[in-house]
C-alpha cells in the first residue's frame, strides 16, 4: 500500500511539472504573457489586457469604441466594426497594426506591438474572436444584410441591428479564384438560404445561413440581378449590365435542386429583347418583370406558366435599370439609367404595365428599394453621388448627400423599415477612407440612412466595388 502511494505521489509530481509546461507557458519568468505559447485563448486573461495596453492607442480615433469588455469591443465604434470574426485580414485593428504607414499619430511614443502579439491577435480573430464562453460575435444574428464586393470576390455580411460587418464570405475559399465578380444577392424568406450571381464564373451560388456553400447552378452566361420567389421553390437571374450582347433570356432554377451532387439545371425564359437586366418579382409572386437596357420594353413573365407578355413605351431610351414593386403588387417603379427619370407603372393588368408618369431625378438612378409599408422609395444616383428619397403618395422628393456616397449602387431596407442601406462602388476614389493602408484608396462603403430623418447615420467601409445587396425579410 505504501509502495502504491509512493508511485501515485511520483505520478502526481510529474503531472504537475508537465502541467506547468503546458498551462504555465502563458507567462515568461518576469510574469509577462508569452503570446507565442498560448494554446487555449481566454479573452479576459489574454486578449483584453493586450487590447487595453497596446491596441488602444491605435484605435484612439474610433469614437464611441469602448475596450472594457468583449461586448463593447464587438459593438464597434461610431464608424462600424473594428474586427470581423474569422477574418483578421480585413479587420481594422489588424490593419492598423500591420499596414498603417506612417504610424497612427496617437501611436507615437507608445510601445509598439511585437510580432508575436500581432500573430496572436490574428489567430484569435481567425479562430472566431470568441469570448470566455467560446461564443463568436453575432453568431445568433438574424437581421442580416448581404453585400457583394464585386472586385474583391467576397460578400460582406452586416448585422442590421448593430450596423456592423460581422462576417465575410471569401469566394476563393470555395475554389472561385481569379475574378468571379459577385454581383447581386437574393435571400430566401426567413433567411435559411441566400444566392449570389457570379458574372465572371457564369453561375449562381447557393449558401446557407452559416455561409456554407450548398451548391450552384449549371452554366448561365453573365448572370446579373437575382430574385427569389416569395412562396414557390424558384430563384431567377437576369443578365449583367457589363455583358456586351448577352442572351435574350432570363433563367429560372428550382431552389431545392441546387445541391452538392451536380450543378442545378437552369430553365431559360426567352424575353426577346436585348440586355434583360432589371429583375423583380411581384410581392404576390404571380409575375416576374424584366426590362431591356436598350429599348423601352418590359417583359411580364407569369411565374406559374413562364408565359411572356411584352410591353413597349415611346420616347427616348430610359435604360430601365431596376425595379421596385409596391407591397400590394399594384405599382411598379423603374429607374432610368440614361434618362435620369423615375418611371411609374400601374400594374392593374399585371401582364400590361401602364405608364402613369415620370419624375426627373438626379443623374444615373440605380437600384431602388421600398420601405416595408411602401410609403418611401429610395435609390442612389450614381452620376451625382446622391440618394433620392421619393414619397410614393405625395411624390415629393428629398435629395440626400454626404460622406460615403460615391457611385451609389445597391439598395436594401431593414425589416422594420428604420434604415435604408446604400452600397457605393467608389471605383473613382470619390470617397477617401479614414485610414490610408496603401491598398484601400478605392475601398467601397455601405451608407446607412435613417428613414425617419433621411439623414446618414453611419458609413461602413467595406471592400472593393460594393454592388448588389439583399436583406433577410
Amino acid at each position: 500500500m505504501k509502495r502504491l502511494s509512493g508511485f501515485l505521489f511520483l505520478a502526481l509530481c510529474l503531472a504537475a511539472v508537465a502541467g506547468c509546461e503546458v498551462f504555465g507557458a502563458d507567462n515568461d519568468d518576469d510574469g509577462e504573457i508569452n503570446y507565442s505559447q498560448i494554446r487555449d485563448i481566454r479573452f479576459s486573461e489574454h486578449v483584453l489586457p493586450l487590447l487595453q495596453q497596446k491596441v488602444a492607442p491605435l484605435l484612439a480615433d474610433e469614437t464611441g469604441l469602448r475596450l472594457d469588455s468583449w461586448e463593447s469591443l464587438i459593438a464597434g465604434s461610431d464608424f462600424g466594426e473594428v474586427l470581423i470574426a474569422f477574418d483578421a485580414e480585413n479587420s481594422l485593428l489588424v490593419e492598423l497594426a500591420t499596414k498603417l504607414d506612417p504610424p497612427h499619430p496617437s501611436q507615437q511614443g507608445e510601445e509598439a506591438l511585437t510580432q508575436d502579439e500581432i500573430d496572436f491577435l490574428i489567430r484569435w480573430i481567425d479562430e472566431g474572436a470568441r469570448n470566455d464562453a467560446g461564443q463568436a460575435p453575432y453568431e445568433d444574428a438574424e437581421d442580416l444584410l448581404y453585400v457583394c464586393n464585386q472586385d474583391d470576390a467576397l460578400i460582406s455580411v452586416i448585422d442590421m441591428e448593430a450596423n456592423v460587418v460581422i462576417r465575410t464570405v471569401k469566394l476563393a475559399d470555395f475554389g472561385f479564384d481569379g475574378a468571379p465578380k459577385p454581383h447581386h444577392i437574393g435571400v430566401e424568406p426567413g433567411g435559411a438560404f441566400w444566392y449570389v450571381s457570379l458574372i465572371g464564373a457564369n453561375t449562381v451560388l447557393k449558401f446557407n445561413r452559416d455561409n456554407e456553400l450548398v451548391g450552384q447552378t449549371a452554366s448561365f452566361a453573365t448572370p446579373g440581378m437575382v430574385a427569389v420567389h416569395p412562396t414557390e421553390d424558384l430563384v431567377y437571374a437576369g443578365r449583367s449590365l457589363s455583358a456586351v450582347d448577352p442572351p435574350r433570356s432570363i433563367g429560372a432554377a428550382t431552389r431545392s435542386s441546387i445541391g452538392a451532387t451536380a450543378p442545378a439545371a437552369v430553365e431559360l425564359v426567352e424575353v426577346f429583347f436585348q440586355k434583360p437586366h432589371a429583375l423583380r418579382i411581384s410581392p404576390d409572386g404571380a409575375y416576374i418583370y424584366t426590362a431591356s437596357l436598350v429599348t423601352n420594353q418590359i417583359a411580364s413573365v407569369n411565374t406559374a406558366t413562364n408565359e411572356v407578355s411584352l410591353s413597349g413605351f415611346p420616347g427616348d431610351p430610359h435604360a430601365y435599370l431596376h425595379f421596385a414593386i409596391a407591397p400590394d403588387s399594384r405599382t411598379l417603379y423603374a429607374t432610368g439609367q440614361v434618362s435620369g427619370q423615375l418611371s411609374i407603372f400601374d400594374l392593374s393588368d399585371p401582364e400590361d404595365p401602364a405608364l402613369t408618369g415620370t419624375v426627373d431625378v438626379n443623374a444615373g438612378p440605380w437600384h431602388p428599394a421600398l420601405t416595408p409599408d411602401g410609403g418611401q422609395l429610395y435609390f442612389g444616383n450614381k452620376g451625382a453621388n446622391t440618394v433620392t428619397a421619393f414619397d410614393t403618395q405625395s411624390q415629393a422628393i428629398t435629395v440626400i448627400d454626404g460622406a460615403g456616397l460615391a457611385q451609389p449602387h445597391g439598395a436594401a431596407t431593414s425589416p422594420d423599415g428604420r434604415f435604408i442601406y446604400i452600397s457605393n462602388n467608389n471605383s473613382r476614389g470619390d470617397y477617401t477612407p479614414r485610414y490610408d493602408f496603401g491598398d484601400n484608396a478605392a475601398a467601397g462603403t455601405v451608407v446607412v440612412i435613417d428613414t425617419a430623418t433621411n439623414s446618414i447615420v453611419k458609413v461602413l467601409e467595406i471592400e472593393d466595388f460594393p454592388a448588389g445587396m439583399d436583406a433577410v425579410k
